[in-house]
């Protein structure tokens, strides 16, 4: 009886374990913004429910997002224009659908912009021209932003010296290195503190009036802000005039309602938690979750933001 009991305990002991050690694939890049935001989300995830997330780290967005789509990954996180992108077939995935991916929640306004080294001596767009400006292949991500703030201040690939580059962690080199003028950069991300201790002295380079509805045409929901009033941050002073749009977190349409629904509580309940791993999550909300646009959301997603009073969909 005893030996029976003692097996029917370790059998038992052995299914909890299972449960609570379901693990979650997360499509996520590496190095930059998009690695911290994928690290503090395993990490606040893993710790507040009985999920395990693991981030799977790609060169870029748009090699994980058909992933996420086919279901074999769960999550994913991206910028709101190339979700959008993504799952409507337009854009940087012109013609490439993603229908299967469904959003799951608003994470953080991703402010960014395009940082100098402060010797260079310039503080607006149009001091690119002649300038060495990082080209990346035809319809990538960061082709497209480099583009669209190169036209706000009527520039184009013309206009500058392009030097090709790969992905964002090479360009983050290159401006260290001093082979490239500027680059793109999330304000309080890692990399700007690591490119400011290798330059000596940062500075965003001012968007103006009107920039907006430029970038916004070439990446969805794209607004500007004064960083004025804001945590201090590599290269931002209360002058800076940056752009920003969400990031979200999606997820493939048949991950479960149980799954998802634990991802979401994690996060609702783990405010001070995200907080905690840097500036990136200063403007974090749990209500800000719920914040609406025209992608779809799943199901479950819909049904936890309805049940906290927060959903404000249709």
């Amino acid at each position: 009886m005893l030996r029976t009991l003692a097996l029917a305990a370790a059998f038992a002991a052995a299914a909890v374990t299972g449960a609570q050690a379901q693990t979650v694939g997360l499509g996520t890049t590496k190095g930059g913004a998009t690695a911290q935001i994928s690290t503090a989300l395993a990490s606040v995830i893993s710790g507040g429910s009985d999920l395990m997330v693991r981030p799977q780290a790609l060169a870029n967005t748009s090699q994980y997002l058909p992933l996420v789509d086919s279901g074999r990954l769960d999550f994913g996180i991206a910028n709101y224009p190339q979700t959008s992108y993504a799952i409507n077939g337009t854009g940087m995935s012109e013609g490439q659908p993603n229908p299967n991916i469904q959003m799951v929640a608003t994470l953080v306004p991703f402010n960014a912009g395009l940082l100098v080294p402060s010797s260079l001596g310039i503080t607006d767009i149009a001091g690119l021209a002649g300038k060495r400006v990082p080209r990346f292949p035809a319809g990538s991500l960061g082709d497209t932003v480099i583009s669209a703030v190169l036209a706000t201040a009527g520039l184009t690939y013309d206009d500058v010296e392009s030097v090709p580059t790969a992905n964002f962690p090479a360009m983050f080199q290159g401006v260290k290195d001093g082979t490239t003028d500027v680059t793109i950069a999330a304000i309080g991300s890692k990399p700007t503190f690591d490119i400011e201790a290798a330059l000596g002295g940062v500075t965003f380079l001012n968007l103006k009036e009107g920039d907006g509805e430029v970038l916004d045409a070439a990446l969805p929901g794209t607004k500007l802000r004064y960083w004025k009033g804001r945590k201090a941050a590599p290269g931002a002073n209360d002058d800076t005039v940056v752009f920003y749009y969400p990031y979200t977190l999606f997820a493939n349409k048949d991950v479960s309602d149980e799954v998802v629904t634990k991802v979401l509580t994690a996060l609702y309940e783990g405010e001070a938690a995200l907080k905690a791993n840097g500036p990136l999550w200063a403007e974090f909300t749990p209500e800000g979750m719920a914040e609406v646009g025209s992608l779809p959301y799943h199901p479950a997603a819909i049904a936890y933001y309805e049940s906290k009073g927060i959903w404000a969909g249709e």
